[in-house]
């Protein structure tokens, strides 16, 4: 490839994220509802005809931006996972590593709220529901094979299905964090409870939950 057809796609390239940028403030800024092509256009100070050369629809740069976003999280998944001396150990460990992306990474979370709000219904193509579903495929196992740890060692109940404790995990963890990204500042105003001791009672009860020798006495605020 010669240099000014490398140094064209670099352009793309930065043009692509660049929109994809402007497009993630402004959802977070007006809602999903509410944003149109125009908007993200506008945002990212392109034309509209150059905005339709990247992406074909709106919708097509939700996903992509909803797809970038469970990606870099992801990894948030995998830390902490290989201390403790068996399984219940490692995942209460792993599930614990997840406060660190409420802290990091809050509009992320928020994101994600928005995105299961508008597409609360259904998929808008079924070429999206492909990409993203492949795009879940794609992530990291961490959190199975730590079940599947505790299960043979017997610290685990035997009676779980790994893939299902493993969704029903990472779906309530997931939507608890993005309603406290969302709305914990006005709970922790009405109520005078901070999100975080709610976000702690979450992940204090899963992993006792899933033990054969659950211990109650662990529950604490961090």
């Amino acid at each position: 490839m010669k240099k000014w057809e490398e140094e064209l796609d670099d352009l793309r390239v930065k043009r692509r994220d660049q929109i994809l940028e402007a497009a993630r403030t402004t959802f977070l800024e007006k809602d999903m509802a509410l944003v149109t092509m125009v908007d993200i256009g506008a945002a990212a100070g392109v034309s509209r005809v150059t905005l339709y050369k990247y992406f074909n629809s709106i919708h097509e740069i939700v996903f992509e931006i909803q797809i970038k976003i469970m990606n870099e999280i992801s990894v948030y998944f995998e830390v902490g996972g290989d201390a403790g001396k068996n399984g219940a150990e490692k995942l209460t460990q792993l599930i614990y590593g997840w406060f660190q992306l409420y802290h990091d990474k809050p509009e992320h979370l928020r994101f994600i709220a928005l995105f299961d709000h508008f597409y609360r219904n259904a998929f808008p193509s079924e070429d999206l529901r492909k990409r993203y579903r492949h795009s879940m495929e794609s992530r990291g196992e961490k959190l199975k094979s730590v079940i599947e740890e505790g299960i043979r060692d017997g610290s685990i109940h035997p009676t779980f299905d790994p893939i299902i404790l493993d969704s029903m995990i990472q779906n309530t963890v997931i939507s608890m964090m993005s309603r406290m990204a969302t709305r914990g500042h006005l709970i922790q105003k009405q109520w005078g409870i901070d999100p975080e001791n709610i976000l702690a009672y979450l992940l204090q009860f899963i992993s006792q939950f899933i033990r054969v020798n659950p211990d109650p006495t662990v529950f604490k605020l961090p």
